[in-house]
């Protein structure tokens, strides 16, 4: 798979497009040696690898220099995670739109959060109408609504609600609908059965967990940078415990 049209294509098969998430050059090679058949950043992972907070707290061009090194040495399909693109107004949105879109990806997250709150439906519309603008038709635009991370009492209301941001974000151009933060997987089935987008759900556990739920893509977001600083701190220990400082 390496064309926009494969990566497209992938969210609409019977078995769920599975992205573990990269944040580097040598963890996006490492994903890729394992098989995978596109790569994903996690915008968390990458924040945290250089110790910054997640939140657009990684400047913006440091954040745009290592997501240009990870397209460059990769040819898989590359989907990046803009957050909310650094950007308040339309015209900073664009403007840096533009400048993630020139990497040369296959998609991008772009999340409806607003500071602690998140964006109106009809404003994070307008925002990814203007994207759907810049990207034309070769770049999927996956919309990420944080409603599951913002309310943390999940019932098949707030479900609902999220299809409503569903339904307008696809008019408004979006290809595929993120909903991180919904574990619940009758709440789950209930979103994917009648969600007018693609669905991309976050997991942490088995993939094969989630094969009857209508799910077109699987991403392990952080998880994957945090199982491997575990992975790290398991295998040093052993090899430090006891040792004195020389």
């Amino acid at each position: 798979m390496n064309t926009y049209n494969d990566f497209y294509d992938a969210h609409f098969q019977e078995e769920a497009l599975i992205l573990y998430n990269c944040w580097d050059v040598a963890s996006a090679q490492a994903i890729e040696k394992a098989g995978a058949r596109a790569l994903a950043t996690s915008s968390f992972a990458i924040a945290r690898a250089w110790g910054f907070d997640d939140g657009e707290q990684l400047p913006f061009q440091q954040n745009l220099w290592f997501l240009e090194q990870i397209r460059r040495n990769t040819t898989l399909p590359l989907t990046i995670d803009i957050e909310a693109a650094y950007s308040g107004s339309l015209e900073t949105l664009a403007a840096n739109v533009v400048q993630f879109l020139n990497l040369g990806v296959q998609g991008i997250n772009f999340e409806d959060r607003k500071q602690d709150t998140l964006w109106d439906i009809s404003e994070q519309s307008e925002r990814i109408h203007t994207i759907r603008k810049i990207a034309k038709k070769e770049v999927f635009l996956n919309a990420r609504t944080d409603l599951f991370f913002q309310e943390t009492h999940h019932t098949f209301d707030l479900v609902k609600k999220a299809l409503e941001r569903a339904k307008a974000y696809k008019e408004a151009g979006a290809d595929g609908i993120f909903i991180p933060g919904l574990t619940d997987l009758d709440l789950i089935q209930a979103f994917a059965e009648h969600s007018p987008l693609p669905v991309n759900i976050m997991i942490n556990d088995d993939p094969n967990r989630y094969t009857n739920l209508k799910i077109a893509r699987l991403s392990y977001g952080p998880a994957s940078f945090l199982n491997a600083q575990k992975q790290l701190e398991k295998i040093s220990h052993p090899i430090l415990k006891g040792r004195k400082n020389r």
